[in-house]
């Protein structure tokens, strides 16, 4: 009982918590209804409590305040771009984020665009839009689109690729357990042993090693698949 009274009390600490944190947000939104920041701030904290219908509302608003004004909605348009992915609305996620070609938040959006093919499966689209955020993006940018470029290369059985950006990812973050576990997929492609990527995965996350050990056989598909994809392409 004194466990559950325990539990209780820190949710209630928790929402209570959330709930002061969307009230000053709400409140800097009313005390200048004319900055994008603040909207963009406040939906973002929405998108993050998953409250996506709410978040989705609030971006929309936003975007008619601002109306003719391409520079501030561009950031809302990345917003609900946001949105849309986190919700797994990718066809409505591309539409946002196409509408950023040319404004100063086009690398981030292309970085979501890779993204968002990356989750569609369409690796080589995934590819284009990744290298551009690459080229394009400031350090933080760079950094993100190495990931997906080592998951693209992946997929498409492109291994030596593949070990260069998730090196140049980990030289970064070397505790990230998707690049450390890929990085020991991409080990088993090129004939290597992948035991000590794999034994650094298990230590960073025994529950998360275990499911992708399970989806094993699953990666290894979707690199056939791709391996046999990209052959298509370069035959076109």
């Amino acid at each position: 009982m004194i466990f559950l009274d325990k539990e209780k009390n820190k949710r209630d600490r928790l929402e209570e918590k959330t709930k002061v944190k969307i009230e000053k947000l709400i409140e800097k939104v009313d005390e200048n209804p004319y900055d994008p920041q603040r909207y963009y701030a406040l939906g973002c904290y929405l998108t993050e409590l998953q409250s996506f219908e709410q978040a989705e509302e609030l971006f929309k608003r936003a975007l008619n305040v601002f109306e003719g004004q391409e520079d501030k909605q561009s950031l809302l348009h990345y917003g609900l771009g946001n949105v849309f992915y986190a919700t797994g609305l990718f066809k409505e996620a591309s539409v946002e984020f196409k509408m950023l070609n040319g404004s100063k938040y086009e690398s981030d959006a292309m970085l979501m665009m890779a993204q968002t093919e990356l989750s569609n499966g369409n690796y080589q689209r995934a590819l284009a839009y990744a290298l551009t955020a690459f080229e394009k993006g400031n350090n933080q940018t760079r950094l993100d689109s190495c990931i997906v470029l080592g998951d693209s290369f992946l997929a498409l059985g492109c291994f030596d690729q593949a070990c260069e950006y998730y090196d140049l990812y980990l030289k970064d973050r070397p505790n990230d357990k998707h690049a450390v576990f890929m990085r020991g997929v991409v080990e088993t492609g090129l004939g290597k042993a992948p035991d000590a990527y794999f034994g650094r995965a298990k230590q960073l996350d025994k529950e998360y090693y275990s499911k992708m050990i399970e989806r094993l056989d699953d990666i290894s598909k979707v690199i056939n698949k791709g391996k046999q994809g990209g052959k298509d392409d370069r035959t076109r």
